[in-house]
């Protein structure tokens, strides 16, 4: 008797789908198969995929432009003052946010 897998429901795709999502595994997500039925909601998980992959390239850009023009080594909060809070002058502030215009005028 052949070992057959039944064919993945609208409601097995949202769940396999979200569960990826919690756990940020959105190629997963986007790897099942998908048949008319489910191809909308594809589509959606694709397009957030995609919106991912956007924040996850600004915060890489974002990172290094506090890195190399105000001396920052992370923007991520570590739950320290001495760590979140950065004095910086206004002139560093002007070039790092000039860096960010000119990086998204370059984009």
């Amino acid at each position: 008797m052949a070992n057959t897998k039944p064919p993945l429901t609208h409601e097995d795709y949202a769940e396999e789908a979200e569960a990826a999502q919690r756990a940020g595994a959105w190629p997963q997500a986007a790897a099942l198969p998908h048949t008319t039925e489910t191809f909308d909601l594809y589509a959606e998980y694709q397009e957030a995929a995609a919106l991912c992959d956007d924040r996850d390239r600004v915060n890489t850009i974002l990172e290094d432009i506090a890195k190399h023009e105000l001396q920052i080594p992370t923007l991520r909060g570590r739950q320290s003052d001495q760590l979140d809070f950065h004095e910086i002058s206004v002139w560093k502030l002007e070039w790092a946010l000039y860096a960010a215009f000119q990086a998204g005028r370059a984009d």
